[in-house]
């Protein structure tokens, strides 16, 4: 029996469901820049479907801002939203709310910002400024604009006010400036505890990148931890190829 039918069998025989679901990785497939990203067509439609499964509750976390996250997944699907690695959060219905009220933080992360926008220009080199954090985006870049982009980056962001107070963390072909603790353990712990559909619900949580393993730590004894892709295999419960088959598990599961 493959992982992805043995995980589906867990999944089906379980009396309330809560799934945390990565976005870029995990959900849809990583693309060359953020704004190029195309959902399957039928994600939507899936969603909805899933959703309307009895006590089945669903989350998507994601580095994106929520806005960004916002316009892939309209309000008229229930589901949880975490974006900016938690630090924005919007549950079904609800108004969306910041943890992040830190003016002081705030004002260094803008100035960071800004000072990276002659690193902007610089070929491949993506600069994003999500509010509660700030992203760049090397992908398209070559070896040795990476590497004087890396010290670019970090020399910048070290001599800033509050930078004991941040983190700097690396995914895959993105490097992010973020106050320290704001991660998606945070945005699990929450939704864990507000949003599990009962108390005896499995809880899975499925990520491609290593952002995604404060959100594995983060799950309480008994739920599972689903690795899409081979890079947090050694961490997860169960392994998933790609987004392609996390949904094909998904289809399963309406079944």
């Amino acid at each position: 029996m493959s992982q992805k039918d043995e995980l589906l069998n867990r999944l089906k025989s379980s009396s309330g469901l809560l799934l945390l679901l990565d976005f870029d990785g995990t959900l849809v497939d990583i693309a060359p820049t953020p704004d190029s990203v195309i959902p399957p067509p039928e994600l939507k439609i899936i969603l909805r479907q899933l959703l309307e499964r009895p006590m089945t509750y669903v989350a998507i976390l994601s580095g994106r801002s929520l806005l960004e996250l916002q316009e892939f997944i309209p309000s008229t699907i229930p589901v949880a939203l975490a974006g900016c690695h938690g630090c924005e959060l919007q549950m079904p219905g609800e108004l969306e709310q910041s943890i992040l009220d830190d003016e002081k933080i705030q004002q260094d992360l803008d100035d960071f910002a800004a000072s990276l926008e002659e690193l902007a220009d610089w070929p491949g080199i993506i600069i994003e400024h999500k509010g509660c954090a700030v992203a760049m985006h090397y992908r398209l870049a070559d070896e040795t604009t990476v590497e004087h982009a890396f010290e670019e980056f970090y020399s910048k962001a070290e001599v800033l006010e509050n930078y004991e107070e941040m983190e700097i963390v690396e995914g895959k072909d993105v490097m992010e400036l973020r106050p320290s603790g704001t991660n998606k353990g945070i945005a699990v712990s929450f939704l864990v505890e507000n949003f599990r559909p009962s108390d005896n619900a499995l809880i899975v949580y499925f990520g491609d990148d290593t952002t995604d393993l404060d959100g594995f730590d983060a799950l309480p004894e008994g739920a599972l931890r689903v690795s899409v892709g081979e890079k947090l295999a050694d961490q997860a419960d169960y392994v998933l190829s790609s987004p392609d088959e996390l949904l094909e598990l998904i289809r399963g599961l309406l079944q």
